[in-house]
């Protein structure tokens, strides 16, 4: 802005030389006044004023005379002589703008600006049509940070003089200054298209674009503002921080120890440097780069909730909800610190918190419905069925989701169950009813159905029900058990036709046919009849025999074709195994069951990379297949890759509804999170 004024004050002189008549003066005046002028241009100052000083001896009437002393009194640096001058020139001419103009320029250089402001408006008011007196208005209210007032000023000129570098310079700063950075932005940029070897406003150009969010703008100009101003506190922290927002983790990690070495005391800064070392990992830097700008600013609740999320993310629920809290008692507004108090108190399974913040949140944003679903979760956890089962449902009328439905089945089948205890066996028989229409794959939804409609005396109804839950789950001896008991109590002359499978869980049984004890085979269904005889005698040769002459008949039987590949896995032949298993996946693309068998043989023979391929597929055909995470997770642990098997076990034990089995998998998941 300097330059710009010696250049307003050269042409206000230049203006009043053309304007200004020396009609008055005497001949002998007007020669030391000529004379003065060649001092003048010599720059010999002090010679020039003592000349002009002769000739107001001659003639002290002339505004001309005292207009001209000023003006070197003024580039002699005396500024209080050279106002003095312009105060007798201006009563001499009183409607003289320039003269005001010129006492404006010298107030200003002086910094007395509300007197400055008046004079460049008193000659406003005389001269309104000079628009170059609008860029001087606009420089003072500039410095008195009249912003709005300045860039009004600013605009005018420019509508007169488009092409001011200077005044198009400083009205980006003004509108930088008053917060409309998308404004300055467009006038640095024109600017820097137009001039650019002489844009130097790089740091303030930079700045507007950070404002605006424009990162990668940002970067390239503040690395620019570094180039002459390496040391430079502002530019580094901005380039810190824009880079912070660019993800450039390196980057920010960089400038942010640069700006720490230039001002190890800047610990308004190091709330955002904790933040970025908590992203990268860094997690012990960033607990102690918190607690640094906790000591200066101790009221601040998002440093207090961010570091209770980095104590979260290290495993300490402690330290984490202690923090949370504090955040919380410093700002109850925050959604953020609720909900995560809420998750917080959940996984150290304290419900009754978990659901008061929960209840809090909610408050703020009722339609949430993963807040929703968590308190759902929470409610089922409690075995507060009724509650967890309302709330499901309420998620689900506004958007359908698997995993709710899932949990909505699961919450119907706990409270089914429990309604069995209590002898409510009509009221349970409704929600198995529920469950099995939510998930129709899940065994224990049949069993329990079985059980309350056998006990009702829907005898034929439980039957049916119970071989479901065994074609399911056929492993499950209990399942077994009570169908064989309650087929034998209606059939007393058949022997027991089921056995719990011990090698394979998930190995699907046919409809159960009845078993041929004379004469050879001539049948398919008496071929998969001899073979389950075989099968139950472990005679698993003459099993095999008849399985692969079943397959005869259907060739594209994949029950059949599971049987066998079955055995060859139970026998330890899995380059058999692995052949049948594909021969089924060549028959259905999206079989499960095949995929799965198969990973168990790959996982047998310790080939992790290739099991883990098949219980990927598992998920990717049937993304409620329990066991494929449960194995997906026993698969990374033995690789090594805690992550990931932490990761599996943890979606496993949001399937599985057996306790004891959710409890061998939590000391699965404490035992890796402890190493």
């Amino acid at each position: 802005m300097g330059k710009n004024l010696k250049v307003s004050l050269l042409l206000v002189c230049l203006i009043m030389g053309i304007s200004q008549s020396d009609a008055k003066l005497t001949k002998e005046a007007h020669d030391l006044y000529q004379q003065a002028c060649q001092y003048e241009y010599r720059s010999d100052y002090n010679t020039a004023i003592n000349i002009i000083n002769k000739a107001l001896q001659l003639n002290g009437d002339d505004a001309m005379l005292y207009t001209k002393i000023a003006g070197l009194y003024a580039d002699a640096g005396n500024y209080s002589s050279a106002l003095a001058a312009y105060k007798k020139a201006v009563k001499l001419r009183p409607n003289d703008a320039f003269i005001y103009i010129s006492m404006g320029n010298i107030l200003q250089t002086l910094g007395d600006y509300d007197n400055a402001y008046n004079a460049f408006k008193h000659a406003q008011s005389i001269y309104p049509e000079y628009k170059y007196n609008c860029l001087n208005i606009a420089n003072i209210e500039y410095f008195r940070k009249n912003y709005a007032s300045a860039i009004e000023n600013y605009n005018i000129f420019l509508n007169a003089y488009p092409n001011n570098f200077e005044a198009s310079e400083n009205l980006a700063n003004v509108y930088a200054l008053s917060n409309q950075y998308d404004k300055a932005c467009d006038i640095y940029s024109s600017i820097y298209k137009k001039y650019p070897s002489a844009f130097t406003e790089f740091e303030k150009y930079g700045m507007a674009l950070f404002e605006t969010k424009q990162y990668q703008a940002a970067s390239a100009m503040l690395e620019k503002a570094l180039v002459d101003n390496e040391d430079n506190e502002a530019i580094n922290a901005k380039l810190a921080l824009t880079y912070q927002n660019l993800e450039d983790n390196d980057k920010a990690y960089k400038y942010f120890q640069k700006t720490f070495e230039i001002n190890p005391e800047l610990t308004s800064l190091r709330f955002d440097y904790a933040n970025l070392l908590g992203n990268m990992g860094k997690s012990e830097d960033a607990i102690e780069q918190y607690k640094a700008y906790l000591k200066a600013y101790p009221n601040d609740a998002d440093a207090y909730r961010n570091l209770g999320l980095v104590y979260k993310n290290m495993g300490n629920s402690d330290l984490a909800i202690f923090n949370l809290e504090k955040s919380y008692t410093l700002d109850s507004s925050s959604q953020q610190t609720k909900r995560e108090l809420a998750l917080c108190y959940h996984s150290k399974k304290d419900y009754t918190n978990a659901l008061k913040y929960y209840d809090l949140a909610l408050k703020s944003d009722p339609d949430n419905l993963e807040l929703l679903a968590n308190k759902a979760l929470t409610l089922h956890a409690m075995d507060n069925y009724v509650s967890a089962i309302e709330l499901y449902k309420e998620i689900l009328n506004k958007k359908p989701n698997e995993r709710i439905e899932q949990n909505l089945a699961a919450a119907s089948i706990a409270y089914g169950y429990s309604l069995y205890d209590k002898k409510d066996y009509g009221e349970a028989i409704l929600y198995f009813e529920d469950a099995i229409e939510l998930n129709p794959k899940e065994a224990s939804a049949y069993f329990g159905y079985a059980m309350a409609n056998e006990k009702m005396g829907c005898t034929e109804i439980a039957i049916e029900n119970y071989r479901q839950a065994v074609s399911l789950a056929p492993g499950n001896a209990e399942y077994v058990s009570r169908l064989n008991k309650l087929v034998e109590a209606e059939n007393p002359v058949q022997t027991e036709i089921f056995k719990p499978s011990e090698n394979n869980v998930n190995q699907p049984i046919g409809i159960i046919t009845p078993v041929v004890t004379e004469g050879e085979p001539i049948s398919y269904e008496q071929l998969v009849s001899k073979g389950n005889e075989a099968y139950k005698k472990q005679d698993y040769t003459a099993a095999i025999d008849y399985y692969t002459k079943a397959v005869v008949y259907k060739p594209s039987d994949k029950a059949v074709m599971q049987k066998i590949a079955n055995i060859y896995k139970l026998t330890g032949n899995n380059a058999k195994a692995i052949s049948f298993y594909d021969k089924i996946i060549a028959i259905d693309a999206e079989d499960s069951d095949a995929y799965f068998n198969k990973g168990l043989v790959y996982a047998g023979m310790k080939d992790y990379d290739n099991c883990i391929k098949c219980f990927e597929k598992v998920i990717q055909f049937s993304p409620d297949y329990p066991y494929a995470y449960y194995s997906l997770g026993m698969a990374y642990e033995q690789k090594g890759i805690k992550d990931k098997a932490l990761e599996y076990y943890y979606l496993y034990s949001g399937l599985e509804n057996d306790p004891g089995v959710l409890s061998v998998v939590e000391q699965k998941i404490k035992k890796l999170e402890a190493n």
